[in-house]
């Protein structure tokens, strides 16, 4: 894979226990989130992206992959786009928005979350889990998916 060439993509071996650790860590995150939505939208969204990034990683731990730069999030949701495929492209390009966003506001505190932009990234999460989950499961029908977002 280029990317593994480029030094952004080391390989790794992972097991289906960790794999389910994530998945679980991921829902809790989730469901975390939807308690916190309408409240402390800036928490919910950052939970939310959190969870998304999870499931990046899985992504990318289920073939054999882990990020191996100074971009970590960054990689892990393009190699998670490529290894996807086309029709993850939309999804994952408003999850790149949210990324860029949750940096903003990490590094510079001013900035604040929407009660809109939380309720994007609470669909954005839906449609790219509703996606995902498909995928995980012809991948290795071992992982112990989660109901729907």
């Amino acid at each position: 894979m280029k990317l593994q060439r480029e030094g952004k993509l080391r390989r790794q071996d992972t097991d289906d226990s960790y794999l389910n650790n994530l998945l679980d860590a991921a829902k809790r995150n989730f469901e975390a989130a939807t308690y916190l939505k309408g409240k402390i939208d800036e928490a919910a969204f950052k939970l939310v992206y959190d969870g998304l990034l999870q499931i990046g990683r899985l992504i990318l731990l289920l073939n054999g992959f882990r990020p191996d730069d100074g971009e970590q999030h960054k990689t892990t949701f393009a190699v998670a786009g490529v290894l996807l495929g086309d029709d993850f492209a939309r999804v994952i390009k408003k999850i790149q928005i949210c990324r860029v966003k949750r940096n903003i506001c990490i590094y510079d505190p001013k900035i604040e979350i929407s009660e809109i932009e939380a309720d994007a990234i609470f669909k954005t999460a839906q449609e790219f889990w509703i996606l995902v989950k498909n995928y995980l499961q012809k991948k290795n029908p071992q992982l112990k998916l989660f109901d729907d977002i």
